[in-house]
């Protein structure tokens, strides 16, 4: 090591087992004689070392809220934090700071300006009379429409971003299309409008307007799974503080940051009032229930992946091998 440790003691020195303070230092408080340190031991300084390439995993909100209280920046600098050892090639050494600072700047706007008009849902005092000039989830006959299983990944720079990666050529058709709305094939035009919205921290809302080719219009809630989007800033400045943290000109400070967005993990299935049940135990049949409850196409077990996603409010899976069986109870005695 160099630097702080780089002392080098010209006079040696011999301590008996009767020697005073005094008698070690001669009187003046320095132990080394040789005119280094006054015995205050230095701290290592630590330059960050950077990775070329950050890939994190977690839920929206983990780099997004919602209520404005934080900014992304803030939010991904914790995300860096608390996996520092993913970041850093020296992440171990820059653990162990306890005054460790992270900021970062990935350019995200301040306002989601591509975003105008209607929230997708009224916040004022007179909500609940779902006034569709008010939000636009209020509007009469909306489409709902999950982003299907077979429809690409989305790769944003922000969530402002969304809405320009969404208007790309076709991306609406396609998704549209994938998701089983049968007119978008010959339908002339798809345009977004409204402001975007995020429920359960899993599901976000995009209002598309689909012209049909005899011009008539349809409103849709194009509902995108987070775990569909993947926030990717190819140039993150991430700069680290700290009393023990030394940068010079030539400290890597900027990244490739891929953030891949998942589900959270909190659970919101309703599994509604409409239940099926039969009526005898021999009427149990696996493949009939499923399609009773429209989660199979027939009765011979063909499953309804984008049903079944809808149901369960998982996604971004494909479920096989279905199992329905008679619960058994096993009794097991008290020993005495």
């Amino acid at each position: 090591l160099t630097g702080a440790f780089g002392i080098v003691a010209t006079v040696p020195v011999i301590v008996s087992s009767c020697s005073s303070t005094s008698d070690n230092n001669n009187g003046n408080g320095n132990n080394n004689n040789g005119g280094g340190s006054d015995g205050n031991t230095q701290s290592e300084k630590i330059t960050p070392e950077l990775n070329d390439k950050v890939s994190l995993a977690g839920s929206l909100k983990d780099i997004y809220d919602s209520t404005g209280t934080k900014k992304s920046n803030e939010l991904i600098a914790e995300e860096i934090k608390n996996n520092i050892k993913d970041v850093f090639k020296n992440g171990e050494k820059l653990a162990a700071e306890t005054d460790l600072k992270i900021t970062v700047d990935g350019g995200f706007p301040e306002k989601l300006t591509n975003w105008t008009d209607l929230p997708y849902v009224d916040n004022t005092d007179d909500a609940s009379k779902k006034d569709p000039n008010k939000s636009w989830s209020a509007i009469t006959d909306l489409n709902p429409v999950l982003y299907s299983t077979k429809s690409n990944q989305i790769n944003i720079k922000s969530l402002d971003d969304l809405k320009t990666e969404l208007q790309k050529t076709d991306v609406l058709k396609n998704a549209l299309k994938d998701a089983g709305v049968s007119t978008a094939e010959t339908s002339t035009a798809f345009e977004i409008k409204n402001q975007p919205a995020l429920t359960n921290d899993d599901l976000v809302h995009v209002n598309v307007i689909e012209t049909k080719s005899d011009k008539s219009t349809v409103q849709h809630d194009l509902q995108i799974p987070t775990s569909d989007i993947n926030l990717v800033v190819s140039n993150l400045s991430v700069k680290v503080e700290g009393k023990n943290i030394e940068s010079t000109d030539t400290t890597k400070t900027t990244t490739e940051f891929n953030f891949n967005i998942g589900i959270d993990s909190t659970q919101h299935y309703d599994q509604g009032s409409a239940k099926s049940a039969a009526t005898t135990e021999g009427d149990v049949d696996v493949n009939k229930v499923l399609k009773d409850l429209n989660l199979a196409t027939d009765d011979k077990g063909a499953l309804n992946n984008e049903a079944l996603i809808k149901a369960l409010g998982i996604y971004n899976v494909t479920f096989s091998s279905p199992s329905i069986k008679k619960a058994t109870v096993t009794a097991i005695a008290f020993n005495n």
